[in-house]
C-alpha cells in the first residue's frame, strides 16, 4: 500500500511537472519546432524523460490492480485505487487533455501489458 502511494505520487509530480515544462506552441509550424529543439533541448529532454517516469510509475500502480483483480475475480477491493488513478489523471486534465489523454493510454496499455496473471481456467490450461 505504501509503495502504491509513492508510485502515484511520483507518477502525479514526473506528469505534472513535465507537462509544466514542455513548450507551448501556439501554432504547429516546422520552423516554431525547429527552433524549441535547437535552443530549449535539454529542457525537452527533461520534460520527455519526466513525462516516461510519471506513466512508467502510474502504470505500475496500474498492473499491480489489475493483478489483484484478476486473482480475487472481485473489483471492490480496488475500487479505491481506480477512482483515485481516475481523479489523478482528471486533475492532470485541467493543464492538458491531449498529453492526458495519451499518458492514460500508455500507462493503461503498458500497466495491463505487463501484468503477470494466469487464468485458470478448464479449456485452458498454461
Amino acid at each position: 500500500m505504501k509503495k502504491r502511494i509513492v508510485l502515484l505520487i511520483i507518477g502525479f509530480w514526473c506528469l505534472k511537472k513535465s507537462l509544466s515544462m514542455f513548450p507551448s506552441f501556439e501554432q504547429y509550424r516546422l520552423d516554431i519546432i525547429l527552433q524549441v529543439l535547437l535552443f530549449e533541448p535539454f529542457k525537452l529532454l527533461g520534460a520527455t524523460v519526466l513525462y516516461i517516469l510519471g506513466f512508467l510509475a502510474i502504470a505500475r500502480v496500474i498492473k499491480r490492480i489489475y493483478e489483484q483483480i484478476m486473482v480475487s475475480n472481485s473489483i471492490k477491493k480496488e475500487l479505491l485505487w481506480i477512482i483515485v488513478i481516475g481523479l489523478l489523471f482528471l486533475y492532470i486534465s485541467l493543464e492538458s487533455v491531449l498529453a492526458t489523454l495519451v499518458s492514460v493510454g500508455f500507462s493503461l496499455f503498458y500497466g495491463i501489458m505487463d501484468a503477470n496473471i494466469q487464468r485458470k481456467s478448464r479449456y485452458f490450461n498454461s
